[in-house]
């Protein structure tokens, strides 16, 4: 299915429900370079982020921007807030890098967030892994950034609800 379907007859225009939202713009990436996509109920082609609906009476799921997400699900405040998260989420993550880390006396950058330790280490192997508290990251990356950036990842997935934490970020 593509293309305007709000006049299409047997297209449902109530009772979907929304099963993810994703941010078409990787981190860091300059808007210029983003790759939107094109909402399939209305048609619009600048959609960054993506509220992908689903239906019990159509078989395949509409990726679809956030005024027809609304309208789809009759809901006027999830797709929103859902899509208000997401761009906390960009933004906080742009800034993490330019927090101020500082150096433990391993020589180790780290940050201290709300009783939690998160500290970015080189590994034996010339790589770069995390750890949040005793916690430690599962994979290695190539540099100091890209170990942030994850440390990053894992810990707003732990603490993403957390509205006091992030207020001050």
């Amino acid at each position: 299915m593509n293309g305007n379907r709000w006049d299409q007859p047997g297209v449902p225009h109530k009772g979907w429900h929304c099963v993810d939202v994703v941010d078409l713009r990787a981190d860091g990436e300059p808007a210029d370079d983003t790759d939107y996509a094109t909402c399939q109920m209305c048609g619009n082609e600048k959609i960054r982020y993506v509220h992908i609906m689903e239906h019990p009476d159509v078989e395949e799921a509409l990726d679809v921007g956030c005024v027809c997400a609304e309208k789809m699900s009759d809901d006027y405040d999830g797709p929103k807030r859902r899509e208000a998260r997401l761009r906390n989420r960009a933004s906080r993550r742009t800034r993490w890098l330019h927090r101020k880390w500082r150096v433990s006396a391993k020589g180790n950058s780290f940050l201290n967030v709300d009783g939690r330790n998160l500290v970015v280490y080189p590994t034996k192997t010339g790589r770069w892994g995390y750890k949040i508290g005793d916690w430690f990251g599962a994979k290695a990356y190539p540099t100091v950034r890209e170990a942030k950036l994850a440390l990053f990842d894992d810990f707003w997935a732990a603490t993403q609800d957390n509205d006091q934490l992030w207020a001050t970020d």
